[in-house]
């Protein structure tokens, strides 16, 4: 089993082509690009660990849908676009979901959103965060933090563990 990381995926969101100038035609291509790209890393049995905005969509049948095409098991650590309830996440498929930052072993943290307060970032822990796409955030100025926006990544997610030794050598 592998472990995997990535953030912002904004599955059915249509005008995040153009805010983030994703390079996909429409909404229906981009969602099935990054469906094929997630599979083409993931396997069934590896975890996947979803930094939020998963989907703007509400309907329940479509995020399960969603959940049941990706290879792996999920955790969502959930988004400002992630509006339905933690329980109906999990009800679609994800093995966790949370509202919370989630410490998945000691000194290592995942978020949704960067700390805006650098003094907020202890300098022997790991940061993994989303939410900010291709954009700067202050967290990226510090070696021990590291935005998995899809659009940083290729638009598949990546190595957790390969990471955590990249950024645990820096």
């Amino acid at each position: 089993m592998k472990r995997f990381i990535i953030a912002d995926t904004h599955f059915g969101h249509e005008n995040i082509i153009r805010y983030e100038n994703r390079p996909f035609k429409n909404v229906h291509e981009m969602d099935e690009q990054l469906i094929e790209l997630w599979n083409s890393v993931v396997d069934k049995d590896d975890l996947v660990y979803m930094l939020g905005d998963f989907t703007l969509s509400r309907r329940i049948n479509n995020i399960k849908n969603l959940v049941n095409q990706l290879n792996g098991r999920k955790i969502l650590i959930m988004g400002n676009h992630d509006t339905r309830k933690p329980k109906d996440y999990v009800d679609c498929g994800f093995i966790v979901a949370t509202r919370k930052p989630l410490m998945v072993e000691p000194g290592v943290i995942l978020m949704h959103e960067p700390f805006e307060d650098p003094s907020l970032i202890a300098p022997n822990y790991i940061y993994f965060f989303g939410h900010v796409h291709a954009n700067h955030s202050l967290m990226d100025d510090y070696s021990n933090c590291i935005c998995v926006s899809a659009e940083r990544i290729n638009y598949r997610p990546i190595d957790f563990d390969e990471c955590l030794r990249k950024l645990r050598r820096k």
